[in-house]
């Protein structure tokens, strides 16, 4: 691939010393280089005694500060040998916002964290002791090409929009580090570090709330001080709680809403909440991304997914020089594959692999039993949950992380802030949308007066047969999987 195709990827070697490969810049750690490629952010990282303890990379949102950090983040704390490596991660980095991964390298640690959701996604290849954002900056094209896993593609059915759940890749011998695990450097083994126990349920429902709305205010209104911020409006759920976390500074975001062909609730209700609240709104119309585009698209995620994203690139490319915040993963508090389960449900691989829509294949059963083996005394619901974060948004969407080159994009509902908030909420307070809908009443509650996913008319009888006409595969895999789920 050309390096501009690699623009905003990274390569991770435990040889300091190597040679710099061509159009990267180096970064040095302790023991550790970091080769960034094209327009990415890095941010130094230093302990209290001003010593260097690891480098941040991507988009760090400093939510107490309302400001994206720029320069270093200088701890108030040091990190002694013996010392508890993830709660320190855990006091020092997670408390932050926006899209990066953690490179830690001290006192002969030397490990990979990645965000609350993994939306920079790394690969590793132990064999060759790398790890990198994608395939394509691990392998010279031969091996690209000869280690590609077309059976696996073909199995899953990658090619029409399925997903690589785990820690598969499309290439043999190269590995996904998951969200919520770090990778070691020196064992290339990858280690579950959040969460080790349950999540405590939250005592005040109405202060967790308020948390999760001044989490996201917070970080939008750090994202506006950097540049032009175009805010997702969908007719869904979690971009009506981001529209109303921006109810202080609406003049100063444009909201943005794509034109997909066959399904025009999107426009429909981003075109009302923008007449009733007076919102500066963009329609992208649909452009579909042609063939040689879409394979560079496919590399550029390392050919671990396709779908319909990749089909509506050229779409989107208008955003290429603003900052776009999107509403992923308010799912997280909305126990979207729970289906009638309790705590006391029990869960094995083919029924997490039903509640996901996933093939049974071995290698996605096998990959799910490994996922499961260490989180085994935890409830079902928190599994549950887990396997939506990791097993589904974190495999297929955040795989597509380094797909549009020159592109910043930053969901304010992912931190481990939130998540810890919303998986702290009792589950009667999860169902039916209503964290989405207590959060949109602390926040804006005018905007939950138009209907959030109907029309609030008769066309939201005939939707859902629409739909299975159009996408009828869709329809079948639902209903496979409500029926697996049913019958156990």
């Amino acid at each position: 691939m050309e390096l501009a195709d690699q623009d905003g990827q990274f390569v991770i070697r435990t040889n300091r010393d190597s040679a710099v490969p061509d159009g990267t810049t180096r970064h040095l750690l302790a023991s550790v280089a970091v080769d960034t490629i094209g327009n990415l952010d890095t941010l130094p990282v230093f302990d209290r005694s001003d010593r260097q303890i690891g480098l941040l990379i991507g988009t760090v949102v400093d939510t107490d500060r309302k400001a994206v950090l720029h320069d270093a983040l200088r701890l108030d704390e040091s990190l002694e040998t013996g010392g508890d490596v993830d709660q320190f991660v855990e006091n020092h980095v997670y408390r932050l916002a926006g899209s990066f991964l953690f490179v830690l390298d001290h006192g002969g640690r030397r490990r990979v964290y990645l965000d609350a959701n993994g939306t920079k996604s790394l690969v590793y290849d132990p064999s060759s002791k790398l790890a990198g954002a994608t395939a394509t900056v691990l392998l010279d094209a031969p091996e690209y090409d000869s280690r590609l896993r077309h059976d696996l593609l073909d199995a899953l059915g990658v090619r029409r929009g399925g997903t690589l759940p785990g820690g598969l890749t499309a290439h043999r011998g190269i590995f996904r580090l998951l969200c919520n695990h770090y990778l070691d450097l020196d064992s290339w083994d990858a280690t579950r570090h959040w969460p080790k126990a349950g999540i405590a349920q939250t005592a005040d429902v109405a202060a967790t709330c308020r948390t999760i709305v001044t989490e996201v205010k917070n970080t939008i209104e750090a994202l506006i001080k950097e540049g032009d911020v175009h805010v997702a409006l969908t007719a869904g759920h979690d971009t009506r709680l981001v529209l109303a976390c921006c109810r202080d500074f609406v003049d100063q975001i444009t909201f943005v809403t794509l034109q997909v062909p066959g399904d025009g609730i999107d426009i429909q209700l981003a075109g009302e909440l923008s007449e009733k609240f007076n919102l500066r709104h963009r329609v992208l119309p649909f452009v579909r991304t042609d063939s040689e585009e879409a394979e560079r698209w496919q590399k550029r995620a390392g050919h671990a997914v396709c779908g319909p994203n990749m089909d509506l690139y050229a779409a989107v490319a208008p955003l290429k020089d603003c900052i776009f915040v999107g509403g992923a993963c308010g799912e997280i508090g909305r126990g979207c594959i729970w289906f009638g389960a309790t705590d006391a449900t029990p869960i094995d691989a083919r029924q997490m692999a039903s509640r996901l829509k996933l093939p049974m294949h071995p290698e996605v059963i096998g990959t799910i039993e490994n996922w499961l083996a260490p989180i085994d005394h935890l409830g079902s619901l928190l599994k549950l949950d887990l396997a939506y974060m990791e097993l589904s948004i974190h495999c297929w969407v955040f795989v597509q992380s380094y797909t549009k080159p020159g592109h910043v994009e930053i969901n304010p509902l992912i931190s481990r802030r939130l998540f810890t908030a919303m998986l702290s909420l009792p589950p009667d307070v999860r169902l039916r949308n209503g964290m989405i809908l207590r959060c949109i009443e602390e926040a804006w509650p005018d905007v939950a007066s138009v209907p959030i996913n109907r029309y609030g008319n008769w066309r939201d009888k005939t939707a859902k047969l629409r739909h299975a006409i159009s996408d009828p595969r869709r329809a079948i895999r639902k209903a496979r999987q409500l029926a697996s789920i049913l019958i156990g």
